[in-house]
């Protein structure tokens, strides 16, 4: 079964249901269980490809054209990291880049919002010293 990121937290999804012909799905969050709505656009059902231990990629041989299967490492679940639950300290050593005091501003950004918590990635990009994007175009990042 393909993973599905829900793409304003970076949270991977189990879609439960299909609602208003295929325009909204109800999820469930992998890590918390959190059961909620989202609309077909927030959601990437393609993440399997990010998500996986490897990702193959077949790729055509020259000589006697056959397939050859090119295995690309990618982030392993487990190696995630949830931005709400480390310290400015546990940014330096997750992040690479991130000197303390940036991971300062991070934290003090997060306490500053309600609940003292990320909602969303997006959030994170009022910080300006750091290429976000890049970031989170790795998946080893999420905020929940």
């Amino acid at each position: 079964m393909p993973a599905t990121i829900y793409k304003p937290s970076g949270v991977k999804v189990e879609v439960i249901s299909t609602h208003d012909d295929g325009e909204y799905f109800m999820v469930r969050s992998n890590t918390t269980g959190k059961v909620f709505f989202a609309h077909k656009d927030q959601l990437d059902a393609n993440a399997e490809d990010k998500s996986g231990e490897f990702g193959e990629k077949p790729v055509s041989n020259r000589r006697n054209r056959r397939q050859v299967a090119v295995v690309k490492p990618q982030v392993p679940l487990d190696n995630r990291l949830n931005l709400n639950n480390l310290t400015a300290e546990g940014l330096t050593q997750s992040l690479p880049g991130i000197g303390l005091k940036t991971a300062q501003e991070i934290v003090d950004l997060r306490q500053s919002l309600p609940g003292e918590r990320f909602t969303k990635l997006d959030q994170l990009k009022s910080i300006k010293k750091i290429e976000w994007d890049e970031v989170f175009a790795t998946g080893s990042v999420y905020v929940e």
